[in-house]
C-alpha cells in the first residue's frame, strides 16, 4: 500500500515501514490538510494506492480526529459486529435463538391477557432484534491510552477492512516510550499509520519514518 501527499514527489510505500510521521510545518497548509481529512474530503491532498489502483479513503482508510477521545463502538463496524452474532444465531445457535422466539410469543400471549382489552402484537421476531437489543459493545480491559488505541486499530482492520488509520499530533499526546509501544504493535499487527505533525518530534521511533513540508512547502526525509 502507498499514499502520495499533494507537496510530496514520490509516493510512501508502506513495505519501507509501518507508520510514518509527516511533519507540515507550514500552518495554512497543516489547517488544511487536518480539515480535508476530517470531512473525509482528501482527494485533493492524499491518494492512496493498492497494487497501482486508488482506493476509496471512505471504505480504506479511517481518520481519528483525537487519540485521547474517539468513539470506541463505531456504527459501522458495530453493524459489522451485529450481522456476525445474527449469522451466529441463525447457524449454530438455532435451536437456542429459535427458543427465545418462542419464549417471547408467549410471554407476549400471556402479557395481552392480563388487560381487559385486546391487544396484538409480531409474532415475527427478528434475530436481528434481538441481537440489537443486548446492546454489544466491544469490552476494552485497557486502563492506557495505547491499549485503547490499539484494540480500536484492530478492531476496525478486522471488521471495517480498514487499511490504514491517519491519526494527528501522536508525539504530543504520548511519551517516547507510549509512541514506542504502539508503533511496535502497529508493526506486529500489520496496521498501517499515518501520523500528521506541524513540527519536528524530538525523538522519532525506529518503526516510524519521518517526512516534512517545511514552511516554504519544500520536502525533507
Amino acid at each position: 500500500m502507498k499514499f502520495l501527499f499533494k507537496y510530496m514527489s514520490e509516493p510512501f510505500d508502506f513495505s519501507k515501514s509501518n507508520a510514518v510521521t509527516l511533519v507540515i510545518e507550514n500552518k495554512k497548509l497543516f489547517r488544511q490538510t487536518i480539515l480535508s481529512v476530517s470531512e473525509c474530503d482528501c482527494n485533493e491532498m492524499f491518494v492512496f494506492s493498492e497494487n497501482f489502483k486508488p482506493l476509496d479513503f471512505s471504505k480504506s482508510v479511517k481518520y481519528v480526529d483525537s487519540v485521547l477521545t474517539f468513539e470506541f463502538s463505531d456504527r459501522k463496524m458495530m453493524t459489522k459486529v451485529n450481522s456476525f452474532f445474527e449469522n451466529l444465531c441463525n447457524t449454530k445457535y438455532f435451536p437456542q435463538i429459535s427458543e427465545i422466539k418462542a419464549l417471547c410469543v408467549s410471554l407476549c400471549c400471556e402479557l395481552s391477557k392480563e388487560n381487559d382489552y385486546d391487544f396484538q402484537f409480531c409474532e415475527s421476531i427478528e434475530t436481528m432484534a434481538l441481537v440489537k437489543l443486548f446492546s454489544f459493545a466491544p469490552a476494552d480491559a485497557s486502563d492506557d491510552n495505547v491499549g485503547h488505541l490499539l484494540r480500536y486499530f484492530k478492531l476496525m482492520k478486522e471488521y471495517l477492512g480498514i487499511k490504514c488509520f491517519i491519526v494527528q499530533n501522536l508525539h504530543i499526546y504520548l511519551d517516547d516510550s507510549e509512541c514506542e509501544n504502539l508503533l511496535e504493535s502497529a508493526v506486529m499487527h500489520g496496521i498501517y499509520l499515518l501520523n500528521i505533525e506541524n513540527s519536528v518530534p524530538k525523538e522519532v521511533s525506529e518503526y516510524e519514518k519521518l517526512v516534512v513540508i517545511d514552511n516554504d512547502l519544500c520536502e525533507f526525509y
